[in-house]
C-alpha cells in the first residue's frame, strides 16, 4: 500500500510541475517519466516492465491532452 501512496504523490507533484507550461511536447514528456516512474514503483516481478509501459504511455497521453490556459 506504501508504493502506491509514494507513486500516487510522486505523480502528483509532476502533473503539477507540467501543468506550469502551455507545451504539449513537454507536457507529454513530463506525463511519460511520471507514469515510468509510477509504473516502476507499483510493478513487480515479471510484469514490472509492463507497469512501466503501461505507465508510460498513459502518463503521455494525459500530458499532452492537459487543460492549456
Amino acid at each position: 500500500m506504501k508504493k502506491y501512496a509514494t507513486a500516487a504523490l510522486f505523480v502528483t507533484s509532476l502533473g503539477l510541475a507540467a501543468g506550469c507550461t502551455n507545451d504539449p511536447q513537454i507536457n507529454a514528456v513530463t506525463g511519460g517519466l511520471a507514469g515510468a516512474a509510477a509504473g516502476s514503483a507499483v510493478g513487480s516481478g515479471s510484469g514490472r516492465t509492463a507497469a512501466i509501459l503501461g505507465g508510460a504511455a498513459i502518463g503521455t497521453a494525459v500530458g499532452a491532452n492537459a487543460p492549456r490556459n
